[in-house]
Formats: structure tokens, C-alpha cells, sequence
């Protein structure tokens, strides 16, 4: 919202698809988003991400990251995108607990997707 398409060296390519932010403990909740739905909770540490209006083709790109607690471990996580869950309405993500080698609901969970 408010980029004019088409000027300024702006083009369709560049800008962001779909983003959210949301908490994926408890009850799952979106803080804020564009073009997401919904967030379906597929089990500990694994989420879908819903979109508004789906995507043209299951070829774009998405980067996540998120933390599952506010301690001093907060660094040893990682967010992943489960390639096998993307198609045109939806894509999945996984949050893992590096130091415990064990996936876990995370507390901030963000991802931006691009692609036409």
C-alpha cells in the first residue's frame, strides 16, 4: 500500500507478496500482517501460513526467522520454511530449538514473502 506501481524503478517483482508476524505459542495469534489469512497450527513448532489472496504460482520465495522464549538461548533458534507445504494458498514453517534439538512453539514467528 501507497508504492505506485511502475514508477520510480518500482515494479510488481520488487515488492513484498505477504508478510506476518504472529505468536505461535498457546493459542496462535497474528500480531500483524498483509495478505495472510490465517495460521493454522500443525503441531509443536510446526505452523501453515494462509494466504488472503493466493499466490500465481508456487515459485516465490519466502524468508522466516522467529525465537521461542526471551531468555539468553533465544539465539540458538531457527525458523524454516517446509518446502513441502508450499503451494499457492499456504506455506509451512518450522521452528527449531537448536540447543535442545527438539522443534518448539515459538513466542515471535516472522516471515515476508516475494515472487510475481
Amino acid at each position: 500500500d501507497g508504492v505506485v506501481v511502475g514508477t520510480s524503478g518500482i515494479n510488481a517483482t520488487r515488492i513484498a507478496r505477504a508478510w506476518v508476524n504472529f505468536n505461535g505459542t498457546g493459542t496462535v495469534a497474528i500480531r500483524s500482517s498483509y495478505n495472510v489469512s490465517s495460521i493454522t497450527d500443525d503441531g509443536t513448532g510446526k505452523y501453515d501460513v494462509n494466504f488472503s489472496t493466493a499466490m500465481a504460482n508456487d515459485d516465490y520465495s519466502v524468508v522466516s526467522d522467529g525465537r521461542y522464549n526471551t531468555g539468553d538461548s533465544a539465539g540458538s533458534s531457527v525458523c524454516s520454511i517446509r518446502r513441502e507445504a508450499l503451494t499457492t494458498s499456504k506455506f509451512g514453517v518450522r521452528g527449531a530449538n537448536v540447543a535442545a534439538e527438539t522443534f518448539s512453539d515459538f513466542e515471535m514467528v516472522s516471515a515476508i514473502v516475494f515472487g510475481n
